[in-house]
C-alpha cells in the first residue's frame, strides 16, 4: 500500500501549482475547523435547553447567528480593497477562542451573550472568503478543491458530533470540557488559514475600486436587477429554516422526547454524514449541470427535512429528512457562491456577496421572531408552523425555476448561449 504521505502528495499533485499553494493551508485549517464545527455546534440548541433556555432565549441565540451578517454589505464592500486574509482571520480567530469562556458560565443568559458573541463575530469574513476562493482557485479546479476540502471537514464534524453526542449524554456537565478544546482547536484553524496568500489583482482595478465610496457600491447593485431578482427568490428559499430554528430544540426534546444521544444523532451524525455524499455530487457536477439546476434539486432535497419535522411521531422518523437535507446541505454550502459568480467578477464578487449574507441576516432575525409568534402568541402547533414552512419552500423553487428559464430566454434573446462557467 502506498504510504498515507505519498499519497497526500500525489492528490496535491493533480492541482497546478497556484491552486496548490492555497490548497495546502485551506485543507489544513479546514480540518481543525471541523473538530470545532463538530464537538459543539449541533448541540448548542440542546445544551441551552439543557441550561434551562426558555423559547425567546432560544429565539434569541438562533437569531445572533445572522446579527454579524447585516454586516456583510459594509464588509463586502471593505474587503474589495483590503487585505482579505485579515478580513477572514480576526473575526473567526476572535470568535473562536471565545468558546473558552462557556467552561466558566453559570446561568442561561451568560451562555446566551457567550454564544451570541461567537456567532455575530464568525459571520463577518464571508465576503472576503469568497473573493478569496474565486482569485485563489482556477475556475477549473475551483468546485473540486471546495468541494474534496468540504468533504474532509463534513467527515470530521460528524466524527466529532457523535463523539460530543456520546459524551454529553454520559457526561452531562462536559460541555465546560468540550468548549475549551473547540476554542483551542478552532483557534488554530485560524492561524493556518492566515498563511494564504490572495492573489494579486492589477493595479489599476485596485486603484479604481479604492477611488469608489459605499454609495457607488450601492448603486452598483441596484443597476444588476436580474441579480436582486434572484435574491428575492432566494430570500423565500432562505426563510423557512429560519422560521423554525427557535422551535427545533422544543420539538425535538419536549415532544418528541430526544436526550444528548437522539438529538446528536438526528442533528449532527445523520446530516454530517450525508453532507459527505452531497458533497461528492456537488463536487463531480458543478462544471457540468447549471448551478441554478442543482440548487433547485437542493430546495427539494432539503424541504424533506421540514416535511419530516411536521410529520414525525419520534426522533427516529426525523433520519429520513435528516439524511436527505444533508446531502442537500452541501449544495447550500457551494451553490449559492457558483450562481452568485455568474453574476459578478473578481472585483464585485465580495460586494455582492455581502448583499447575499446581509439578507441572510435580515430573514435570520425576522424568522425566529416571526415563528416564536406564531408558537406563543398565535397559539399554532409546531407541527403546523413545519407544514407551512414546507407550503413556502415548494413555492420558493417554482419561482427558481421560473426565474431560471427567464434568465435562460433573456441571454438568447441578446444572440447569446446560456454559459453557467463562472467568470
Amino acid at each position: 500500500m502506498r504510504p498515507i504521505k505519498e499519497s497526500i502528495s500525489l492528490y496535491f499533485g493533480t492541482f497546478p501549482l497556484s491552486d496548490r499553494a492555497t490548497l495546502v493551508y485551506d485543507a489544513r485549517a479546514g480540518f481543525c475547523a471541523g473538530v470545532t464545527h463538530g464537538l459543539v455546534i449541533p448541540l448548542i440548541g440542546v445544551v441551552g435547553r439543557k441550561l434551562g433556555m426558555d423559547s425567546t432565549m432560544l429565539a434569541l441565540l438562533m437569531a445572533s447567528q445572522f446579527v454579524g451578517l447585516l454586516l456583510n454589505l459594509w464588509f463586502g464592500h471593505l474587503a474589495r480593497d483590503g487585505d482579505l486574509v485579515a478580513y477572514v482571520f480576526w473575526p473567526s480567530f476572535i470568535a473562536r477562542f471565545s468558546l473558552a469562556l462557556v467552561a466558566l458560565i453559570a446561568s442561561p443568559l451568560a451562555f446566551l451573550v457567550v454564544m451570541s458573541f461567537y456567532f455575530v463575530l464568525s459571520s463577518l469574513g464571508g465576503p472576503a472568503y469568497s473573493s478569496l476562493m474565486l482569485s485563489n482557485y482556477s475556475n477549473r479546479h475551483r468546485a473540486r478543491a471546495m468541494g474534496h476540502i468540504r468533504i474532509m471537514m463534513t467527515t470530521v464534524s460528524a466524527l466529532c458530533a457523535a463523539f460530543s453526542g456520546a459524551f454529553l449524554q454520559a457526561i452531562p456537565g462536559g460541555f465546560r470540557i468540550l468548549f475549551p478544546i473547540a476554542a483551542a482547536v478552532g483557534a488554530a484553524s485560524s492561524l493556518l488559514f492566515r498563511k494564504v496568500r490572495p492573489r494579486a489583482s492589477p493595479r489599476e482595478e485596485l486603484e479604481r475600486v479604492a477611488k469608489q465610496g459605499f454609495r457607488a457600491s450601492l448603486a452598483l447593485l441596484a443597476g444588476d436587477r436580474s441579480f436582486l431578482v434572484y435574491m428575492g427568490i432566494f430570500f423565500i428559499l432562505g426563510f423557512p429554516d429560519k422560521l423554525t430554528i427557535p422551535l427545533e430544540p422544543i420539538r425535538l426534546v419536549d415532544e418528541l422526547g430526544a436526550g444528548y444521544g437522539a438529538a446528536g444523532f438526528v442533528l449532527g451524525t445523520v446530516p454530517l454524514a450525508a453532507m459527505v455524499l452531497g458533497y461528492i455530487l456537488c463536487t463531480r457536477l458543478a462544471s457540468r449541470i447549471d448551478p441554478f439546476l442543482l440548487l433547485i434539486a437542493t430546495v427539494l432535497l432539503s424541504s424533506t427535512r421540514i416535511l419530516g419535522f411536521a410529520l414525525a411521531g419520534s426522533s427516529i422518523h426525523l433520519v429520513p429528512g435528516a439524511f436527505l437535507s444533508g446531502i442537500a446541505n452541501a449544495g447550500w454550502d457551494l451553490l449559492p457562491l457558483f450562481t452568485i459568480m455568474l453574476f459578478a467578477d473578481q472585483s464585485k464578487l465580495g460586494l455582492y456577496i455581502g448583499l447575499h449574507n446581509s439578507l441572510v441576516g435580515i430573514r435570520g432575525l425576522m424568522g425566529p421572531a416571526l415563528g416564536t409568534w406564531l408558537y406563543e402568541g398565535a397559539g399554532m402547533r409546531i407541527a403546523d408552523i413545519y407544514l407551512l414552512s414546507f407550503a413556502i419552500e415548494i413555492l420558493g423553487a417554482l419561482l427558481l425555476v421560473l426565474f431560471w428559464l427567464s434568465l435562460r430566454s433573456k441571454v438568447a434573446r441578446k444572440g447569446g448561449s446560456w454559459n453557467f462557467v463562472p467568470r
